[in-house]
């Protein structure tokens, strides 16, 4: 379908189509496209339904709840949906007890109509931005139909609901880059906010200082109304984008881009310069000094992702994870307790030094990733490209986590190969509303 939330939004007001007739299409969709298991590791159709046909009466009636009212939505498999069981893409939750609650970010989105589809797969325990999962199955990046490649991860089935044109928004989390990465690779919006914005209460968790939800959707303007109906804040208007200053940081903090990604970057500095934005490169030292931290300490993700699974790494279980995850998580384990120290104690000064950094009307500028979407294949084979490439993948999106910097992934445009290419905004922590709003602006120059 390719469409947008206010896209359906504007088809029940006019009584184009129902929310119960958009849902037989998404069915529809799924089943004729084939391979949903590795998309979906729950479809949560009688629930579906239910929300569909109540939503239809209400647009019938001329009461309905809202924007978001009967417009569908899949959910990451970390987040609780009652009735079904949070895996979090690993064998270890297989068997867990289905959750007896709803996440509260689903319930808020449900009491404002929403359909909830199902439950999407993800990098095992959310521990990987590539999205490969041999459990329950890695989806293919829709954007090339030749070369079967990666789809990004951690939300890689989130993404790829979207990008198939199943639903307008997949729900994910971001923990070191987990919505921007498949974001960028497959051509979508996703919004990382800063922590706290949205609840992730019934969502499980990786690094619980750092994890935030999050959308994947086509336009920032669906990412601007999803905020602010959880939060009441209307997202603030850019004005001309000569009133805006681009900072492009230089050093060593962010990955050297491909070729193909620096040519699709610079076209962006290019087409924002003749729009009157302001474009300076400097470095910006929170980044730098965080890239140090982590090259000589560890990262953050690594400690607290440890003390997530310590009860698992501990039993019999373990040994179902699979083996790649289970080398990172062993790596964290193996940090010392003074690395530890470094890497939680300096992130809060590190943090309030990136808000002093950036002027009001200043953002981050730079690429989401440094390659396009890699072949599946080689990194399903060799575990030493796997990691490095993870590495890699993750590289400039950990830095704004560990800032608590709200960033924005907007899809550039392709490659000279034909891939997508990202490029990220970054906010300093609470301009979340600002930054959509700019986002939005930048998103429709980008589309002329």
């Amino acid at each position: 379908m390719n469409m947008r939330i206010v896209d359906f939004h504007h088809a029940f007001e006019r009584g184009e189509r129902t929310p119960l007739e958009v849902l037989e299409a998404v069915f529809a969709s799924i089943e004729k496209d084939g391979a949903p298991e590795h998309v979906f590791t729950a479809l949560t159709r009688e629930r579906a339904e239910r929300a569909a046909r109540a939503s239809t009466e209400r647009w019938r009636s001329n009461k309905p709840l809202g924007p978001l009212d009967g417009v569908p939505i899949v959910w990451k498999d970390v987040f609780d949906v009652a009735g079904t069981v949070t895996t979090c893409g690993s064998r270890v939750r297989a068997q867990a007890a289905p959750a007896t609650a709803d996440a509260e970010l689903v319930r808020q989105l449900e009491a404002q109509g929403m359909v909830s589809i199902g439950k999407t797969t993800l990098s095992e325990f959310a521990y990987s931005g590539l999205g490969i999962n041999p459990y329950p199955g890695t989806p293919r990046n829709p954007v090339d139909q030749v070369v079967a490649r990666i789809p990004g991860g951690s939300s890689s089935g989130s993404a790829a609901a979207v990008a198939l044109g199943w639903v307008p928004c997949g729900m994910g989390s971001d923990t070191s880059g987990s919505i921007r990465v498949p974001a960028a690779f497959q051509a979508l919006v996703g919004f990382k906010p800063s922590h706290g914005r949205y609840s992730t209460q019934g969502m499980y968790p990786l690094a619980p200082s750092l994890d935030t939800a999050g959308p994947l959707v086509r336009e920032v303007a669906d990412a601007c109304l999803l905020d602010e109906m959880l939060t009441g804040q209307t997202c603030e208007p850019a004005g001309p984008l000569s009133n805006w200053r681009f900072i492009v940081p230089t050093g060593r903090a962010l990955a050297q881009a491909s070729p193909e990604v620096q040519a699709v970057f610079e076209d962006v500095l290019a087409r924002l310069s003749r729009a009157g934005a302001g474009i300076e490169h400097r470095e910006f030292a929170p980044f730098e000094l965080t890239r140090r931290i982590f090259e000589e300490h560890g990262t953050l993700v690594a400690v607290e992702a440890t003390r997530v699974h310590e009860a698992l790494m501990a039993s019999s279980e373990f040994l179902k994870v699979d083996p790649r995850i289970a080398a990172r998580m062993r790596r964290g384990a193996s940090l010392a307790q003074a690395d530890r120290d470094i890497i939680e104690t300096r992130r809060a000064p590190l943090a309030a030094m990136a808000g002093k950094d950036l002027a009001e009307r200043e953002v981050l500028l730079y690429p989401t990733v440094s390659m396009t979407a890699p072949a599946m294949a080689p990194l399903e084979e060799d575990d030493e490209w796997f990691a490095q490439c993870n590495l890699q993948v993750l590289h400039n999106t950990m830095l704004g986590s560990y800032l608590d910097m709200p960033t924005l992934s907007l899809p550039a445009g392709p490659a000279d190969d034909g891939l997508p290419v990202g490029v990220s905004l970054s906010a300093a922590s609470g301009r979340d509303a600002r930054l959509l709003g700019l986002g939005k602006a930048v998103q429709e120059l980008l589309l002329r």
